[in-house]
């Protein structure tokens, strides 16, 4: 019975100094054995434990993205499940949400704040001539992440005060968008203003990595501002507005 207590109490010891010894972890050493699965992200600066910690660098695609605190939970991970809150900050871009990585290793964000400048947006819109100021700001109901894609989403963005500048400046006013996830596997969403110098109606589609765009934007009362601009924007139409088609790739905002 002596032994049988022995090792008993051995045993309880040895999962105080486990549990201890995980609890602390420091998450500089648990990324090292991570880091090869991350793909495009990278992460410097690292301090706390496995659990809550901070990465004072973060990049995905060599593109500097700014800080990343985390706050791991415990609970998930014996369901081999990863639920962890993420407040990324510093940087051009801006994230707040959290992450839900599920044992056969499909991502999940949910309820996800962002902003970032409006000029990040250039690339993919191709409009040389104009550049955007400002910033846009979204939230993500949820998103599923397949590879280094988003193959399903909800959620809305907004540009606040939309400004172009550049060979022509003005104020296009609040612009808006929703989109979520189509029957066809695609992100649909559609375009708005909300009733300022530019009127604004459009639609967007989301698949694999590419995109395509179709809106139609006016000058309201004919703003002579947002009439100017509008001449680098699109195809002109009879009736003072302008046609914008594009197809693009998303890969060309990093």
């Amino acid at each position: 019975m002596r032994i049988l207590r022995n090792l008993f109490l051995i045993l309880i010891l040895l999962l105080v100094i486990g549990a201890v010894v995980l609890a602390t972890l420091p998450a500089e050493y648990a990324y090292r054995m991570v880091a090869d699965r991350l793909g495009v992200v990278r992460l410097s600066g690292i301090s706390g434990t496995i659990w809550q910690g901070h990465a004072a660098g973060v990049t995905a695609f060599n593109q500097p993205l700014g800080a990343l605190d985390w706050r791991l939970e415990a609970a998930p991970l014996l369901g081999r499940r990863v639920l962890a809150h993420l407040r990324l900050s510093g940087g051009e871009v801006n994230a707040d949400g959290t992450l839900d990585r599920d044992a056969d290793g499909v991502i999940m964000l949910r309820q996800t704040q962002f902003s970032f400048p409006a000029s990040l947006a250039e690339p993919a819109l191709d409009i040389p001539s104009l550049h955007f100021v400002g910033r846009i700001d979204g939230t993500l109901v949820q998103a599923r992440v397949k590879g280094l894609w988003v193959d399903q989403a909800s959620g809305t963005l907004q540009w606040k005060d939309a400004t172009v500048g550049g060979e022509a400046q003005a104020n296009l006013g609040d612009l808006q968008a929703t989109f979520a996830s189509a029957p066809d596997g695609s992100i649909a969403g559609v375009a708005h203003d909300s009733g300022g110098p530019m009127q604004l109606n459009g639609t967007f589609t989301v698949r694999a990595g590419s995109f395509e765009a179709d809106a139609i934007l006016s000058a309201r009362e004919g703003n002579p501002q947002v009439a100017e601009a509008l001449h680098f924007i699109g195809q002109p139409q009879t009736d003072g507005s302008s046609h914008l088609i594009v197809h693009g790739q998303l890969f060309k905002l990093f």
